[in-house]
């Protein structure tokens, strides 16, 4: 009897909450928080990274994080992982290999809408819809760029054309000075 009332609590222990954020252009801030003994138990016994036990499954595609960071804490431990699905992708699927108990998984989409599915611990989610939130941007970030050093550089370049029209002049005996003199 006391072996049955002890065994839910071993694996309520997990504490397993994940939320995942997208932004307009795609972008996304993915939070997958354990308890932080429980987290470090249970990765000593899967060789890897802790990204190679979750997977974004995008329109048929699996989309890796680009970033990952630990963030400790006393009661939970969040790894956050940041990365970008295509503008036009229509479905995520969803799947954490660590845990055995029943999570919450939380998608806050660009548009607002939030959809929370309970997963059932080692399970893929269902499918989740993804349609009609993300816009590519107008710019990309090369041209953003490209039109940033132009901007910088456009009052060097006058700058220079300025000196060398006056040092052209200066050479020629031509000023405007003279000119102005000579039509006077």
């Amino acid at each position: 009897m006391l072996w049955l009332a002890a065994a839910p609590v071993a694996h309520d222990l997990e504490r397993t909450q994940v939320l995942i954020v997208f932004e307009r252009d795609g972008s996304f801030v993915l939070d997958v928080a354990n308890d932080p003994s429980w987290l470090k138990l249970r990765l000593e016994r899967f060789p890897g990274s802790f990204t190679d036990r979750v997977v974004l499954w995008v329109d048929g595609h699996e989309v890796r994080a680009a970033s990952v960071e630990l963030i400790p804490g006393p009661t939970v431990a969040t790894h956050r992982l940041r990365g970008r699905v295509p503008t036009g992708a229509r479905t995520l699927r969803w799947y954490y290999g660590l845990v055995v108990d029943p999570y919450p998984l939380a998608v806050r989409r660009a548009d607002g809408r939030v959809v929370v599915e309970e997963i059932a611990g080692d399970a893929w989610s269902g499918t989740i819809d993804l349609s009609g939130q993300f816009r590519a941007p107008i710019l990309d970030s090369t041209m953003v760029g490209l039109m940033l050093v132009g901007l910088l550089l456009a009052p060097m370049v006058l700058r220079l054309r300025g000196r060398r029209k006056r040092s052209t002049a200066e050479d020629t005996g031509d000023t405007e000075d003279q000119t102005f003199s000579v039509q006077a």
